[in-house]
């Protein structure tokens, strides 16, 4: 399976973010709405953040420097993104920032 490595970052509570942290007993999935890829931003691409095989909660308001990201349409994404390329969190609303660090 191919994934991205990302630097995430979580808005906080007070920021609008998510009120709960997102536990690392499963993957957490979300849309990701990429920035400045206009062959992506027509609508959002369906994510799995390996928060098990990172291993620990993630709390509203964290930065997290290196955890991988698979999505559910690798061959429209993949073709698209490089390092450096930066997407939006959303859960019914925005609730971080990413950027891809390294394509593995």
């Amino acid at each position: 399976m191919k994934t991205a490595i990302v630097k995430l970052s979580l808005l906080s509570t007070a920021q609008g973010g998510r009120s709960l942290p997102i536990v690392h007993l499963r993957d957490f999935s979300c849309p990701v709405f990429f920035k400045n890829i206009p062959e992506l931003a027509e609508h959002g691409y369906d994510c799995r953040i390996l928060v098990k095989q990172y291993g620990r909660e993630i709390h509203p308001g964290d930065i997290v420097q290196e955890i991988q990201i698979a999505f559910l349409s690798p061959d429209d994404v993949f073709s698209h993104i490089k390092k450096g390329v930066k997407f939006d969190l959303w859960e019914s609303r925005k609730i971080g920032e990413g950027e891809v660090v390294a394509i593995v």
